[in-house]
């Protein structure tokens, strides 16, 4: 199915009229005429009534006009889906990193490895206490963290990464 002739055809009905709906389209009414043939051709059914008047929908065509303003947003919906996850992630993350913890060990190869991966990816650390983190995360100064020992606050998730430090 054609979704630029579900999208003339919504046109149609919207505006009312073939000659209104050519216009607001920017193409000529016969070849517009001709689209809304094809698709009463493909469905084997008159979507319209015409009249002198304009344009309006048989039983048929409010069924198809129904759905293909479900099949045209779902359309949009794609293509807005399918140019975020193609875009390479971009921005700032700060990470805070607890000292006389993993933090040392830490730092550099998570450097290393958002830069290789994630080039447009801005990496800040933040080397403090857990509880300076802690509330930079509850004030949203701080993105995430890996501090030691558990999480007392209700606001914030936290997940263990390594049950015991090694060096």
């Amino acid at each position: 199915m054609d979704t630029r002739r579900l999208y003339s055809f919504v046109k149609i009905v919207d505006a009312g009229s073939i000659t209104r709906a050519a216009d607001i389209l920017h193409i000529a009414q016969p070849a517009l005429s001709q689209q809304l043939s094809m698709l009463e051709a493909q469905f084997k059914q008159q979507l319209l009534i015409r009249s002198k008047r304009g344009v309006a929908p048989t039983e048929a065509g409010r069924a198809l006009y129904r759905h293909a303003q479900l099949i045209l947003r779902q359309v949009d919906l794609a293509h807005a889906a399918v140019d975020v996850s193609g875009r390479t992630p971009a921005g700032s993350v700060s990470v805070g990193l607890a000292p006389y913890s993993m933090g040392a060990a830490l730092a550099l190869p998570l450097l290393r490895s958002v830069r290789e991966r994630y080039p447009d990816i801005l990496l800040h650390i933040n080397e403090n206490f857990g509880g300076v983190i802690i509330e930079a995360i509850m004030t949203g100064r701080m993105d995430m963290a890996f501090i030691y020992g558990p999480v007392r606050s209700g606001e914030c998730s936290s997940s263990r990464c390594a049950p015991r430090i090694c060096f």
